[in-house]
């Protein structure tokens, strides 16, 4: 895919081509995309949605069975993207899976009318959690439901640092926050052991008492096992072992002496056969291992005479280590394991208070690394919140929304409350009317408003550097209409500059600013309602246009009106 028109595609990777079959209502559909703004337009109810909701299942979400086309097999999802600027995050996921990546890379997901599902990258297999954390690098995915994650203020710090480029700072905050917990729920455990110290170590020294005089060793049951075989069939063994030997080697039908004799006639053959002295050699060999095999079972014979005592000793030795096996993990490794286990934590028992004075030193010294990356991150968010307030604050200016104020607040929280999310309350506040108080954003925006501040915020951080290569906009004017629908239009074209846009409209204002137009129509085939696509030309364009200002009767004036609209767009 080429990168041209003046858009800035570095470090991004774009879908070029969703194929879906036998999904939902759709039998086939092959969609293919381009750099720029791509719309996806049709009536109501022709399944545009549902290509996204095809998108989402390639790209990591939940399947079920029931999104199965009914009669088919299974459904088949794949999404191709031109992978040659692909970021550094996700290229290092693929190395860690296995996946060889140049490119393009291809996804492929598949689920089948009985829930099962396959998966892969590039032909690698690969899990639902790999696929979806790869992806989560590619492509952003803005739909009504998406839209009210603005109202998950948990959200609101992740949306400041990625504005501000603080993944480092954030990175070694969380790394210290990580280390920090850790310590600390040690010393809990530990100061909680103690309070019960004197029962515990009773109950686990009478435990490690009983396993340390057990002595048991790796392998142990088998050798028991195999020794007591022997011993219950002694008389049988003896038997069967003497026989052999005097097979081998006692009397004149033995095997010993029947090679003798055989050694004997050959060597009579030796002076016209030369070959005779090689097989005399042979024979030879095969007389003293006969022999040697038979002294060996005779000695045998003679040692495994039977042993009550020993049986006796080894019947009650298993009885013992099976029982130990049984009560300590169900094999003598996972008792070999136990046994060092409770050694150790008698060990720490034992230790009590040193081991709490050290996990204190350990963990002030790490709360105050702690602190350190907390004050730094703070300092940095605090000084790019002004800045993001004022770059939305701009955007919804331009999308009707002149007179909301918005602000990012961000105030320190107790050190009993830090988290993953930082050290700071992030609060997004608006004021949509003048001279109101600033509130908070999840309690007052209304569902277009909501689409209008998400429009806003994927425009501002278009320009970061860690955004995604491709965005998807499911009716993302939801609520919108006249002039400010072209406002929203324009935005979108512009946010296509600097990434792949995909966007889902039912308004012409915005459709007349695509770069590539898809229509998307329902129609029966072999009495089954199937959904299909077609790329638009310019004449087309027009059209679709002209139905999306007018409905179904198309006129000259709707047909001038969506031609005056496109060369506006243009513009």
């Amino acid at each position: 895919m080429k990168r041209g028109k003046g858009a800035c595609y570095s470090e991004h990777s774009v879908l070029t081509l969703l194929k879906i079959a036998d999904f939902a209502i759709i039998d086939e559909l092959a969609l293919e995309f381009g750099l720029g703004l791509n719309v996806m337009t049709g009536e109501t109810g022709v399944g545009k949605t549902i290509i996204v909701e095809a998108l989402k299942l390639v790209l990591g979400a939940r399947a079920s069975s029931e999104l199965v086309r009914a009669g088919a097999a299974r459904a088949t999802l794949t999404a191709v993207f031109d992978s040659s600027d692909m970021p550094e995050q996700a290229r290092g996921l693929l190395e860690d899976a296995g996946v060889e990546c140049e490119d393009e890379l291809v996804m492929l997901r598949s689920v089948s009318a009985e829930g099962k599902g396959r998966i892969s990258i590039n032909g690698t297999p690969v899990s639902a959690g790999t696929l979806r954390t790869v992806a989560e690098h590619l492509v952003d995915i803005s739909s009504q439901h998406e839209h009210q994650l603005l109202l998950e203020e948990v959200r609101y710090p992740l949306i400041l640092d990625e504005f501000a480029g603080l993944t480092e700072l954030r990175r070694r905050y969380l790394d210290e926050h990580a280390h920090w917990s850790r310590l600390a729920g040690e010393l809990a455990s530990v100061e909680q052991a103690g309070k019960n110290a004197a029962e515990r170590m009773e109950f686990i020294r009478f435990q490690l008492d009983e396993l340390e005089r057990a002595d048991v060793s790796p392998g142990e049951l088998e050798r028991i096992e195999s020794e007591l075989a022997r011993l219950k069939h002694s008389v049988l063994l003896e038997e069967r072992t003497r026989s052999a030997s005097d097979l081998l080697s006692e009397g004149q039908s033995s095997v010993a002496s029947q090679l003798a004799q055989a050694k004997a006639a050959l060597a009579q053959c030796a002076q016209f056969e030369p070959a005779a002295s090689g097989w005399i050699e042979a024979v030879e060999r095969a007389r003293i291992e006969a022999e040697e095999a038979a002294r060996d079972l005779a000695l045998y014979a003679d040692g495994v005479g039977s042993d009550p005592e020993r049986a006796t000793e080894l019947e009650e030795r298993l009885h013992l280590v099976k029982g130990l096996v049984r009560k300590h993990g169900g094999s003598v490794e996972a008792l070999l394991e136990r046994r060092d286990e409770m050694a150790r934590e008698l060990e720490t028992i034992q230790n009590h208070d040193e081991t709490i004075e050290r996990l204190q030193a350990e963990l002030g010294d790490a709360a105050g690394r702690r602190r350190a990356a907390a004050g730094e991150l703070t300092a940095a968010r605090r000084a790019a919140a002004k800045d993001l307030g004022g770059r939305v604050e701009g955007e919804l200016r331009d999308l009707g929304m002149g007179k909301t104020q918005f602000g990012v607040k961000v105030s320190a929280r107790d050190e009993a409350a830090w988290d993953e999310s930082g050290p700071d309350l992030v609060e997004f506040l608006i004021s949509p009317n003048v001279g109101e108080p600033m509130k908070g954003l999840a309690k007052i925006a209304s569902g277009g408003e909501l689409s209008r501040f998400m429009l806003a915020l994927k425009s501002v951080l278009a320009d970061c550097a860690q955004s995604f290569g491709t965005s998807v906009f499911d009716e993302v004017d939801s609520g919108i209409g006249g002039a400010i629908a072209s406002v929203v239009g324009r935005k979108l074209a512009e946010l296509a500059s600097k990434r792949q846009v995909i966007c889902i409209t039912h308004l012409a204002q915005v459709a007349s600013f695509a770069d590539l137009h898809v229509r998307i129509a329902k129609g029966v085939k072999g009495g089954r309602t199937v959904t299909s696509m077609e790329s638009l030309d310019e004449s087309a364009k027009v059209e679709e246009i002209a139905r999306m200002l007018g409905g179904e009767r198309m006129t000259e004036a709707t047909l001038a009106h969506a031609r005056e609209m496109l060369e506006q767009s243009r513009r």
